[in-house]
């Protein structure tokens, strides 16, 4: 027993002197936390609570350099009240305090073999509404939705529009939570969703005709129908003007209508007449074969046509050149506005998208499909519809729309103007397919020819030269 005892004291007195040095060197470097601990992957060895706080704080007092897109925008952590939570990664190094790990700790400074450090993660807090707000002004500050193309009135082009950008609050709130806690890395990306630019389309193209128009000084109205897809422009397009001669598109269409057969050689040359030289006599002729032989029959069945295809603010009060004593008064919604009023005829009137429809109608029969068809079934026939096209083409009016196509554009039209007036409908065999491209100018008092007819070229050409370049984007 006493040879055990002595055996104790000697392996004690060994132990002293081996652990004794090492023992000491650690009281005197003794801190708030075992030196054998780190706190955040940092040491704390030897220093007071004081000093861990600031030595653990202070790497995250810089700010964030957070990107949206190319634009950098700094968080200051004193903005979302970030702080190290250094009371709770104390309290987590208690366990670490202990007899058997500072033996460890000893005999391996004892032996030159530093022991492995236990590390006590970063703890933190932080103001999750104050990050929230800070995104969210970062989001109403920098998001835009995607921009349409705009128009160049000056050169009547369009220039392809924008993508829009979103900020991710979500994904990006993780991202800053991750480098504000990151005292080697104080950069990051914010995440950003991009939405597509809208493509280059028929809208596109209704936004520069329609600032176009704006320029015109007096009233405006334009009707387009793309007739493989069905798709329309409409600016002004149900105001009402003076009818003209326009609506002789609508007599011939009614004209094939009644008529069984090939045309004789009297309608020939009368269709003929009217189409190429816009006579009104000789429409009035055509309106009277509509009606039996008589003109105001031919009026009557000319405004139930309208009616039946849906053409609602287009009418005929007389046959052409025809005043009565007290002049009609023909209610429609058109002409009932008080916004526009272009103090139209009386006796005939329609509208941009009128006209244009009944235009279409005809291009449509003459395909094999469309309301004329479907309307009057085999009283009328694509060859018929064809026929009337190629008698439109007689037109021998190479201004105003037709104008402004390229040389050898295929196309027929029918012009009409009076005094303060002037109105042109034309079909156009495009680039992308066959469209109806219906204008009216009203001017009080008088309308000068050199302020419509170049305008309906630049209309025309810019629509040309729109399917020409970019078809009909979906």
């Amino acid at each position: 027993m006493r040879k055990f005892l002595v055996t104790l004291l000697v392996l004690a007195a060994l132990i002293a002197v081996l652990l004794g040095p090492s023992y000491m060197r650690y009281r005197r470097v003794a801190g708030a936390v075992p030196a054998w601990v780190r706190l955040g992957g940092a040491e704390a060895n030897g220093q007071t609570l004081e000093a861990i706080t600031e030595a653990l704080n202070r790497p995250f007092e810089e700010p964030i350099a957070a990107y949206y897109g190319d634009q950098r925008i700094l968080l200051r952590p004193q903005t979302v009240d970030f702080r190290v939570d250094v009371d709770t990664m104390i309290a987590e190094t208690r366990p670490y305090d202990n007899p058997w790990l500072l033996a460890r700790y000893l005999f391996g400074e004892a032996l030159n073999r530093p022991t492995a450090s236990v590390n006590v993660p970063l703890r933190y807090a932080l103001d999750g509404a104050a990050l929230d707000a800070w995104l969210a002004q970062v989001a109403a500050e920098h998001d835009r939705a995607p921009q349409r193309p705009q128009p160049i009135v000056q050169t009547m082009e369009i220039v392809p529009g924008k993508p829009g950008q979103t900020l991710d609050q979500v994904a990006s709130r993780a991202r800053l939570i991750t480098a504000l806690s990151d005292a080697g890395n104080r950069t990051v990306r914010l995440a950003v969703d991009e939405a597509p630019a809208p493509p280059i389309d028929l809208q596109a193209l209704g936004d520069l005709l329609k600032a176009r128009l704006e320029e015109f000084p007096g009233i405006a109205s334009l009707y387009l129908h793309y007739l493989p897809t069905g798709e329309e422009i409409a600016i002004n397009a149900d105001v009402a003007y003076a009818g003209t001669s326009t609506l002789k598109i609508a007599i011939l269409e009614q004209l094939y209508r009644v008529q069984d057969g090939p045309l004789d050689v009297e309608t020939t040359k009368i269709v003929s007449e009217t189409m190429m030289h816009s006579g009104n006599f000789t429409a009035n002729l055509m309106l009277g074969k509509i009606g039996g032989g008589d003109w105001d029959a031919g009026v009557r069945v000319m405004n139930q046509a309208f009616k039946s295809l849906g053409m609602k603010n287009t009418f005929m009060a007389t046959p052409y050149d025809r005043k009565l004593a007290v002049a009609p008064r023909i209610v429609t919604e058109a002409n009932s506005r008080t916004d526009l009023n272009t103090q139209p005829d009386p006796y005939m009137q329609t509208t941009a998208r009128d006209i244009g429809s009944a235009l279409q109608m005809l291009v449509a029969c003459s395909e094999g499909g469309g309301t004329l068809i479907a309307a009057y079934g085999d009283q009328i026939t694509p060859a018929e519809c064809q026929q009337a096209l190629d008698f439109m083409a007689l037109n021998e009016m190479t201004e105003l729309l037709v104008g402004g196509l390229p040389a050898g554009a295929k196309a027929v039209h029918k012009h009409g103007y009076v005094p303060d007036t002037h109105g042109d409908v034309a079909a156009i065999w495009g680039p992308a397919g066959p469209y109806v491209l219906s204008v009216f100018f009203y001017r009080p008092t008088w309308l000068e020819w050199g302020i419509s007819n170049p305008t309906m070229q630049i209309l025309a050409r810019a629509t040309w030269d729109f399917f020409d370049k970019y078809g009909n984007q979906p």
